[in-house]
């Protein structure tokens, strides 16, 4: 049974990494990263490496359902996993990523693709970064389903739609 949510973003910036147009987004990644892991219900996230750009859970790769022939430096991407939907769900709209999201506008293009997808995970699974990215590609092509979701449109463990539960 599937207990505990994957949680994969997926950002476009407007400039690549480096670039002052978006070096505060890059300054606030760190205290963004230490608030998740002190929030409740965090579990853990895929640590980059960054000199190499590689990832804890597998090689870097892009949705295709994002823009093409931009460099990794374009992207922010992160990976975690949750307790329950309504712990990522607190975490990303309060405190300091919530502040960031209200500024998401001066960092990030706007497109068709999702900005983040959800999935339910056995306890003994971890997901590499080509199932994230695989989950926001089913996001884009077939809308929330039981395979990949969003807060508006959330799935229980067993499959079935659900709501979340504003007093979690």
């Amino acid at each position: 049974m599937a207990d505990r949510i994957a949680f994969f973003t997926f950002g476009v910036l407007k400039e690549p990494v480096g670039h002052p147009d978006v070096q505060e987004f890059v300054d606030r990644v760190e205290n963004v990263y230490a608030s998740a892991e002190a929030s409740p219900g965090f579990l853990e996230r895929s640590v980059r490496n960054v000199q190499t750009w590689e990832h804890a859970w597998g090689p870097v790769v892009t949705p295709r359902c994002g823009p093409q022939g931009l460099t990794v430096d374009n992207f922010a991407m992160a990976f975690s996993m949750w307790r329950d939907l309504e712990s990522v769900a607190a975490f990303a709209y309060r405190g300091l990523h919530g502040e960031a999201m209200s500024k998401r506008a001066q960092w990030f293009r706007s497109g068709p693709w999702p900005t983040y997808v959800a999935w339910w995970v056995s306890e003994h699974h971890r997901p590499s970064w080509q199932e994230g990215v695989d989950r926001l590609d089913h996001l884009h092509a077939n809308g929330p389903t039981s395979t990949a979701f969003t807060f508006a449109r959330p799935f229980d463990q067993a499959g079935a739609p659900a709501r979340l539960n504003p007093r979690r």
